[in-house]
């Protein structure tokens, strides 16, 4: 047989994915994972390397967010102390909040993190930033992964199956700088679990994801298409309550400022590359990073979020549970105009639903192989977007789901 057809055969097939090759991957990934992690940490504190001047990490922000509600001056997360018009059309950072990083961090010239998050997140931040930074940061961290453990270990039904996360990118990245993906992930995760008996209980945890609230789109679309009342109510009260909370013991003036001042201005920043197209894994931020127009992007970000919401819409009356939670997780970078690179925790939920139902009927073509795609895509972001500016990591999430959707449009007999 001829080289590339036999290569697009085992492709298709996955038969070079055999059980000894696989472990051999996610053993070499986890090894590099761990030693990158090992040397960014040397680097951030100058220990036998040179240090990295100035760096923090993205924990820094929502720490500094929680000193200044714990002091008195909420409002001040936003207040943007320059005239309002110029600040929301601009890369600036609020100053009292610089000035909080800069005050924990003892160095004027750090480099600063925004703080976009509604107020509802000050009820996590409040109460981490009474302890010291560095406490605070592990604390955060082993709290909200082994609240994704947990969920994790639910789904799969045994720990065996969870020492794959370890080699998964986003996992090691959210772990070194402090970021909120094992929260989201492990929200989304329970949600899904919990879906099928106990919709009320499911809605409870989809609720908890109103700290990021464009993560609730792909949740609404999905439980609105498949007419789940029970959990569109819960998630509605819980978050309606979080925020109410929120409301009680910050005050009112936070919410106003939030949504007149810190969504534009986070809007303006996230279109005009006040965080790095780099980073970002969108659609929208792909288009960009390729020097496309605003209207060229907006065009492609609407084009691939049609596709997600109708195979949402699709896979919400047809799929099995398995299926469906794959599709909802696999579509989040193309739904959601905000995704950040260690927010593809959430998509790594598409691998272990799909994996799960593949137990149960078999793979079919091409899935062994898309599995490993989307297990990859942190990695190739890394490599082809952030290095050589060459963004391609949106077609993986859209033929994963597209094969996601051939899976169910077969019936049983064809599947098994």
């Amino acid at each position: 047989m001829p080289r590339y057809p036999r290569l697009l055969a085992s492709l298709r097939s996955g038969v070079w994915l055999s059980p000894e090759r696989v472990t051999g991957y996610l053993r070499l990934l986890i090894l590099t994972n761990l030693l990158g992690l090992t040397l960014a940490i040397c680097r951030a504190h100058g220990w036998f390397l040179p240090p990295e001047p100035h760096f923090s990490i993205e924990f820094m922000s929502f720490y500094a967010a929680g000193k200044l509600v714990n002091a008195g001056t909420p409002a001040l997360v936003y207040a943007p102390g320059i005239p309002l018009s110029a600040y929301i059309d601009s890369l600036h950072i609020t100053p009292f909040h610089w000035a909080m990083q800069q005050r924990i961090s003892g160095d004027p010239k750090i480099v600063n993190f925004s703080f976009f998050y509604p107020p509802v997140y000050w009820l996590l931040c409040a109460p981490l930033a009474y302890l010291g930074f560095y406490p605070a940061f592990f604390t955060w961290i082993t709290l909200t992964f082994a609240f994704l453990l947990a969920a994790l270990r639910r789904i799969a039904g045994r720990w065996q199956l969870l020492w794959p996360i370890l080699a998964y990118l986003p996992v090691i990245k959210n772990a070194a700088v402090g970021e909120n993906a094992f929260l989201s992930t492990a929200l989304l995760a329970f949600g899904l679990l919990h879906l099928e008996r106990r919709p009320y209980l499911a809605g409870l945890f989809f609720g908890g994801l109103c700290y990021k609230p464009h993560f609730l789109l792909p949740v609404g679309i999905l439980l609105l298409a498949g007419l789940q009342w029970r959990a569109i109510l819960t998630a509605a009260l819980s978050a309606a309550t979080l925020c109410l909370a929120a409301a009680v013991l910050y005050g009112w003036q936070p919410w106003i400022d939030y949504f007149t001042i810190a969504v534009p201005h986070a809007a303006w920043a996230f279109r005009h590359g006040g965080f790095s197209y780099a980073i970002q894994v969108t659609p929208f931020s792909a288009l960009r990073l390729l020097g496309g127009s605003l209207p060229l992007a907006d065009a492609a970000q609407t084009l691939t979020a049609l596709f997600a919401a109708l195979s949402l819409i699709f896979a919400a009356s047809r799929a099995t549970p398995n299926i469906r939670a794959a599709v909802l997780a696999a579509s989040f970078p193309l739904l959601c105009s905000v995704m950040l690179d260690y927010d593809y925790a959430l998509t790594g939920l598409a691998i272990l639903f799909l994996a799960l139902e593949a137990q149960r009927t078999g793979f079919l073509p091409w899935e062994k192989s898309a599995l490993a795609a989307l297990f990859a895509l942190p990695l190739l972001t890394l490599a082809l977007r952030t290095q050589l500016h060459l963004p391609l990591d949106p077609l993986v999430p859209i033929a994963f789901i597209a094969l996601l959707c051939q899976r169910i449009r077969l019936t049983p007999a064809q599947i098994s």
